[in-house]
């Protein structure tokens, strides 16, 4: 399953118009680090500087982000986000992103654009607690089979199984852990006077920053 709703999230994020006589000043690394210090830690005053937009328009955003990893979330454990448990994943996702390790490197100059060098160390919070989270689903799903939910509505037991999913995650999220740096570049191409981060590597980044598991992307 595939997070298809980025490419209208960073076409409007990730755009940047600079007048002609600032392009030999700009500055791609810091502009990219501001980007995913808005995108991931909800951290927008670079972001502001270097685009000139409000930080309301910069919040919503990032709260789109925010709700479009929950969605993620329910599509990959299988279950319908509500308005309730989609406020819920939205605030557990938002600690997520506050463990999230990144660093930029140096930008090279291209012939169209730039290429910027960047270190993701990725969470471990899906991967090192697979086994509990397979245990946990399938706890859920016996309780399921057994009757436990009998006379209940679809919203109500999605509910029970997001904040079942949750509470374990969140305990796991306290203590989780990065792995080693991986090393990613990220395009930032340059079209009529405007400049634009790589959708693709983008996403790249993010499977990369918090792996659920290899074939979660597929």
């Amino acid at each position: 399953m595939k997070k298809s709703r980025w490419v209208c999230l960073l076409l409007a994020l990730c755009l940047l118009l600079l007048p002609s006589c600032a392009q030999e000043e700009f500055d791609a690394a810091s502009y990219v680090h501001s980007v995913l210090d808005s995108l991931y830690c909800g951290e927008h005053e670079q972001y502001r500087e270097f685009t000139g937009i409000t930080e309301e328009e910069a919040e919503a955003a990032y709260r789109e982000h925010l709700k479009t990893e929950s969605l993620y979330f329910a599509g990959y454990f299988g279950f319908e986000q509500s308005n309730e448990t989609i406020y819920r994943t939205m605030a557990f996702y938002r600690e997520v992103y506050q463990h999230s390790r990144y660093e930029v490197g140096e930008a090279e100059r291209t012939d169209t654009g730039f290429l910027i060098h960047v270190e993701v160390s990725p969470l471990e919070l899906f991967v090192s607690g697979g086994e509990g989270i397979e245990n946990r689903v399938l706890a859920f799903s016996q309780r399921a089979a057994d009757g436990a939910f009998d006379g209940k509505t679809q919203e109500e037991i999605d509910r029970e199984y997001c904040d079942f999913l949750l509470q374990f995650l969140e305990g796991e999220l306290k203590d989780a852990a990065c792995q080693e740096p991986v090393a990613l570049t990220v395009r930032l191409e340059e079209s009529q006077g405007s400049y634009v981060v790589n959708q693709e590597d983008l996403q790249a980044l993010d499977r990369v920053l918090v792996p659920y598991d290899t074939s979660a992307e597929e």
